[in-house]
Order: C-alpha cells, then structure tokens, then sequence
C-alpha cells in the first residue's frame, strides 16, 4: 500500500520507532472529499425525492380541483352537449383549465423560489462571503425543464376530470340542479 510505504519511509528517515503509530500520520483529503461528495448526493436524492413528492400533491391538488369544476358545470357541459358540442372541444377546454392552473401555480413557485435565492444571496453579501455558497442560482435550462414538467403535470391533472366531463349525458346534466 502507497500510504503505508510513504509512512514507513518518514520513520526511517525521520528515525521513529516503527511500531509507533503517533510520530508520523498522514491526512487523506481523497477520503474526505468522497464523503462529502456522498452526503451532497444525498442531499441531492432528498431534494429530487421531495420535489416528486410535492409534483404528485400539486397534480392530486388540481385533479381535485378541476372535478370540482366539472361538478359545478355538469349543466352547461349537458347543454352543450345536447346541442351537438364536439366531445373533444369539452375535453380540450378541461385540459386547457387545469394546464392553465397548473402553469400558473408552478410561475408563482419559480417566482418565490427566485425571491428566496436572492434573498440568500443578499444575506451572504451583508455577512461576508462564504465559499461553499457563492452566488447561489438556478440555472435557465433548469426554468424550462421545471415549466415543462409543469405542462405535463397539467395534462396528467385534467386527464381524469376531462374524461368525467365528456361523459356526461345531456338527459342526466339538465336534470342536475
């Protein structure tokens, strides 16, 4: 082992016993650097696995709330149904609905997100600099992925509650108070 040798050699030139562990050590900053890359992964998988988790709130949210709307509008998709409305017009209209919930949902995270880094980046400049957290930013690539991840988000939200509104029967809509 290189570490050993390089030990043994400072004995014998340095002329310490060698058996005696305390007299010349070494420091290995490839250790320490491999475990603090791992625990930033680990922070990394903990970031990711709480933004899936939030991504799948979010999309629950909006089903939620956009089968509330279709509950609400059962009459005028019942009427517009009845008078000949395309089923695919109705299901775009939802679809549309909850991406456009969705989206601005998603603007006003970005949007608070973008706050907070430069509020961070205002306290790090007020108390001096800090090496490991220089300019904290999120990169415009990272923006777009996150928008379109929201667009699809949308699409997956308003899925379930388009297919419930095209199936409404216009007989059982006008019935509905």
């Amino acid at each position: 082992d290189l570490k050993t040798g390089i030990v043994n050699e400072m004995k014998r030139v340095h002329k310490v016993h060698p058996e005696d562990s305390r007299a010349v050590g070494f420091f290995d900053l490839y250790e320490e650097f491999n475990r603090v890359e791992s625990l930033f992964g680990a922070m990394s998988f903990i970031g990711y696995f709480v933004g899936i988790l939030v991504l799948l709130s979010g999309i629950i949210g909006v089903s939620n709330i956009m089968l509330i709307v279709v509950k609400e509008r059962t009459k005028e998709i019942g009427i517009r149904r009845a008078l000949g409305e395309d089923p695919w017009s109705i299901r775009k209209q939802i679809l549309l609905e909850s991406i456009f919930l969705t989206i601005i949902s998603g603007m006003a995270g970005i949007v608070i997100g973008a706050l907070f880094i430069y509020g961070v980046n205002a306290l790090l400049e007020a108390n001096g600099p800090v090496d490991m957290f220089m300019n904290p930013s999120v990169n415009l690539g990272v923006v777009s992925a996150a928008l379109f991840i929201l667009i699809i988000s949308g699409l997956l939200a308003g899925f379930i509650p388009a297919q419930s509104a095209i199936k409404i029967r216009p007989i059982d809509a006008l019935r509905t108070e």
